[in-house]
């Protein structure tokens, strides 16, 4: 085994040794997250079934903002990566001094026009529901959508440390927030009965010590990466032009999939409010399978920025293979973990008997697909942003999505009345046509040809 895994990691930048001393971290701060999440949907939906749907509905609207700002701290971390490889200290603080600025700036921007239009917003897009579940919807965009400006000041650390390859910083800061986040859910939702509300309460405070607590480690003098005025201001046009270069593209692709999402969202509302709580729970529930094969995306970046920036272009594609190859076996020991857990998990949302055998029906759906099209379609959309072949993978990200998950999704839920089923359907055939649009790209050349220009 060790034989094995020497041929597959070790190399003149990497050793298998610290492959995994990154991936370790990155496992656990997703897993963490993810039974965070678990647990926290839980506590709502003991509230109301009301509540865990209000926070389906508006989770893709979130998740469509939340897209601008994940972009540009994404292509902050493929910049900083890439700073690694060349091993230029001062541009690594250079970038991350305009991550400090640009990432929090526009969650700004955006946490206004949420709040202003939350009202016309929810009533528009989720008419269908009921009022109730209207209000409850209202009521938490408006929440996570202040939480975003503290949000994107603690992403711009994680950028800059992922970019480093520095995972248990970002383990550790995972562990504070998370357990805050836990806590103050359990205080505001179930202790003090505040229902929605009190869930965004608990999200706002923990990202809010997040955001302080990155703020720290970038800026204190004992920080790895000493981040000082000077890299902050005045900002620095073409390491910014590089991030959003980079960025861009990956936030025009978050920003129509979660689009994309938002629709689907819509026409299961239509489907009646079991299918709207099934698919909740089943979305949340689903996060175990790939919090560890999805920590092997976030390494990829890491890892084949650094091969770009130090100019291998033969060892990126290899670490491509390698991790495509790690994500495939992560994917098949977390279904064979996960799955015989899945009564011992449902219980926790007290969902009633016909919900229940619907997330098991979409749950096996997924199941079976994932293992075979989920890994090489979610790992080498990183692996090319990471070499800076960012607008293809965005572009066919975005093909698949409206095409496959959304058009076809629709076709299958509505026309052919397969309900709930028709749209995992339709999300399983999207990671297949992506399978075969991104492994016919990655044996090209062409996703290795882009220059830097910084």
């Amino acid at each position: 085994m060790k034989q094995f895994l020497s041929k597959k990691f070790d190399s003149p930048l990497f050793d298998t040794k610290q492959i995994f001393s990154m991936l370790t971290p990155l496992i656990m701060d997703s897993f963490f997250v993810c039974a965070i999440g678990i647990l926290t949907t839980a506590m709502i939906s003991s509230s109301s079934q009301e509540s865990v749907s209000a926070v389906s509905l508006v989770s893709p609207l979130y998740m469509m903002i939340y897209a601008v700002y994940n972009a540009i701290s994404a292509g902050g971390t493929v910049v900083v990566a890439q700073f690694k490889g060349k091993g230029d200290v001062e541009k690594m603080k250079r970038a991350a001094g305009q991550l400090m600025v640009a990432t929090p700036l526009s969650a700004l921007i955006a946490c206004v026009i949420l709040v202003v239009f939350a009202d016309p917003l929810v009533h528009t897009l989720f008419g269908g529901v009921g009022e109730a579940v209207l209000a409850k919807a209202e009521q938490y965009l408006i929440g996570i959508a202040i939480s975003m400006v503290f949000l994107a000041v603690y992403m711009s650390g994680f950028a800059v440390f992922r970019g480093l390859g520095e995972t248990k910083l970002c383990l550790r800061l995972t562990v504070i927030i998370n357990l805050l986040h836990f806590v103050a859910s359990f205080v505001f939702i179930n202790l003090m009965q505040l229902d929605i509300m009190g869930s965004a309460l608990a999200l706002n405070l923990a990202r809010f010590v997040g955001g302080a607590a990155a703020i720290w480690m970038l800026l204190s003098p004992k920080s790895i990466l000493r981040v000082e005025k000077r890299h902050i201001l005045p900002l620095d046009k073409k390491i910014l032009k590089e991030i959003f270069r980079i960025g861009i593209p990956y936030g025009m692709e978050q920003l129509f999939m979660n689009g994309g999402a938002m629709i689907v969202q819509i026409y299961i509302a239509q489907l009646g409010a079991v299918s709207v709580a099934a698919n909740a729970v089943a979305n949340s529930t689903f996060s175990l399978f790939y919090a560890a094969p999805g920590a092997v995306a976030t390494l990829a970046v890491t890892v084949i920025g650094q091969c770009i920036g130090s100019g291998d272009k033969a060892l990126a594609r290899r670490y491509g293979k390698s991790m495509i190859w790690l994500c495939t076996a992560l994917t098949v020991v977390s279904l064979a973990v996960g799955l015989p857990l899945m009564p011992l998990i449902l219980k926790m949302y007290q969902a009633p008997d016909n919900t229940v055998s619907v997330i098991y029906s979409v749950l096996a759906i997924a199941a079976v697909c994932m293992p075979f099209f989920w890994p090489v379609s979610n790992i080498l959309p990183a692996v090319m942003r990471s070499a800076g072949d960012a607008s293809y993978a965005s572009y066919f990200s975005l093909v698949t999505m409206w095409a496959v998950r959304v058009a076809l999704g629709y076709v299958l839920a509505v026309w052919l009345e397969l309900g709930i089923q028709g749209v995992w359907i339709g999300m399983c055939m999207e990671w297949a046509v992506k399978t075969l649009a991104f492994w016919r790209r990655f044996k090209g050349d062409k996703w290795l040809s882009h220059k830097q220009e910084i």
